[in-house]
């Protein structure tokens, strides 16, 4: 566990680096007791068991990911046959021939079908491609959110360790300006308020993620029922 949570702590560092606070020094935290060692294990455990999840998941996207583009290829040589068939169509009316006219319009009427399947099949995919890229946008959100209780934790357990060990330290002087500028917040002596705002954010941002999945997954579902109907 050790070795796996700095990876997955690492890499949705890099993705929010600009608002993710740093992790708390491990110094802190060596007195833990058992009960606070048990929830941080709890939390890691949900870390990984999440990241998990999100990895079986970008292996879904990856298998099908191609899957639209190829199908449009084959959508672009059915229009492009489409183009030629009419052109033959209306080359048998000028010229009257009723026998190669009648079977031109048959293909036409077959190639024009397999157009419309194939197109409800390219929404499907690409309905179904959105849907799993959303996924993985909730897990990453709930990756965050996991990792901001857990730095959370942390910064509960170092204040908890700071205050029985560290000595009172004499306010220091400030000058105007400092005084100004930089002003302290009585109630977050170690600078630690950061991690439960934090932890606030990723919830809001957790909650978006969910409302746009459930956005796609709807639309996915409406594609897969069209799909069906053609298969019916």
């Amino acid at each position: 566990m050790k070795k796996t949570i700095p990876c997955i702590l690492l890499s949705l560092i890099i993705a929010a680096c600009t608002t993710m606070p740093a992790e708390i020094d491990d110094k802190y935290l060596a007195k833990k007791t058992d009960a606070e060692s048990k929830k941080i294990s709890s939390i890691e455990n949900k870390i990984i068991e999440k990241n998990k999840e999100k990895q079986e998941i970008e292996k879904r996207l990856n298998d099908q990911a191609k899957m639209p583009s190829e199908t449009e290829k084959e959508l672009t040589l059915l229009t492009n046959e489409n183009d030629i068939l009419k052109e033959q169509v209306n080359l048998y009316e000028k010229k009257k021939d009723a026998v190669n006219l009648e079977a031109k319009k048959m293909q036409l009427k077959e190639n024009e079908n397999q157009i419309a399947a194939k197109t409800v099949l390219l929404k499907y995919q690409q309905a179904e491609n959105d849907y799993i890229e959303a996924e993985i946008d909730l897990r990453n959100a709930e990756l965050a959110k996991y990792i901001a209780e857990l730095n959370l934790e942390k910064s509960r357990i170092a204040a908890a360790y700071r205050n029985k060990n560290e000595p009172e330290q004499p306010e220091e002087e400030e000058g105007f300006f400092s005084k100004l500028f930089n002003k302290k917040d009585p109630n977050d002596k170690y600078g630690y308020k950061k991690y439960s705002e934090y932890l606030d954010k990723t919830e809001k941002d957790r909650s978006k993620a969910e409302t746009k999945f459930k956005e796609a997954e709807k639309k996915y579902l409406e594609a897969k029922a069209d799909l069906n109907k053609l298969k019916n």
